[in-house]
């Protein structure tokens, strides 16, 4: 659904992006993941032609973006990362105006507004930041879009409403819908999406499917020991990315393959063993 080739943007001498390289496959949660100022925003806005790259290419549906090609927006909704709607309107006045430029008689704003209790006949400068932030996902899904390009859309909303929005975005996947989203929140990554762009400082380091990145995911190891290993010892192994002792027990979190980590703990006598996964917003975090 997206290419993006060799992406570069520059702001003087910022690079914001620095020849960055993805795809989006269609029907997919797809998350670009990182710090503020990575880069998220400019390759969205990128993609919708809101800013023009210095060089490079990018593809929606095939269609080759440039400055000429404006029908590839037909079937996108965007939302900004400092969305700002008219605030003198209602949010129905406001839903009602925007599908009625694009010629679209599309009532789901209704269905929307009840599933995240939005108030429609209050004007939108009176509502709370999240009821603001609930305008904007609202107005990003109501036309029914083919290819969903939400930056931060979290942003704002309180536990209960990132739950909706998640069981929301899930149920336009299962109808065919692509979805890129845009995060520096690890657990919203790791519980919705299917495939991870990992982006720091304009580049890409990381563009992995979700079950690629756990495959790679860090090992939580509690190890007892009859007699301890020298701490100056272990911060030696590159291996172990962190560890912590109690008493006769250390906690290690490893990377990698076992072998290395197996063959360092037979030099010692081992009380007892025991070994688990850790989430993948821990391995995520192995990025940064």
């Amino acid at each position: 659904m997206i290419k993006v080739q060799n992406l570069e943007k520059k702001y003087k001498d910022f690079t914001a992006l620095n020849k960055i390289s993805f795809e989006v496959s269609e029907g997919t949660i797809h998350g670009l993941l990182g710090e503020n100022g990575a880069g998220k925003t400019t390759t969205m806005r990128c993609l919708l032609s809101l800013t023009y790259p210095d060089s490079g290419n990018m593809w929606i549906a095939e269609q080759k973006i440039s400055k000429k090609n404006f029908k590839i927006r037909k079937d996108i909704s965007y939302l900004a990362g400092d969305f700002k709607p008219y605030e003198n309107f209602t949010p129905l006045q406001y839903f009602q105006y925007i599908l009625s430029i694009e010629n679209n008689n599309s009532n789901l704003y209704e269905d929307l507004s009840q599933r995240f209790k939005l108030e429609l006949n209050k004007k939108i400068k009176d509502l709370s930041k999240g009821n603001k932030q609930k305008v904007g996902i609202i107005q990003a899904f109501m036309k029914d879009p083919k290819l969903l390009i939400l930056d931060e859309p979290t942003s704002g909303l309180d536990p209960n409403f990132q739950r909706v929005f998640r069981d929301l975005i899930v149920e336009e996947k299962e109808k065919g819908k692509t979805i890129l989203l845009s995060s520096h929140d690890l657990l919203e990554i790791s519980n919705c999406c299917d495939f991870v762009t990992i982006m720091k400082e304009g580049n890409v380091v990381a563009s992995q499917s979700k079950n690629e990145i756990e495959k790679k995911s860090l090992k939580l190891i509690k190890v007892t020991f009859n007699d301890l290993p020298k701490i100056s010892e272990l911060d030696k192994l590159k291996f172990i990315k962190s560890f912590s002792v109690n008493n006769n027990q250390i906690s290690f979190m490893i990377s990698g393959e076992m072998d290395h980590f197996i063959k360092f703990i037979s030099n010692y006598k081992i009380v007892d063993i025991e070994s688990e996964s850790s989430n993948l917003s821990d391995t995520l975090m192995e990025y940064f």
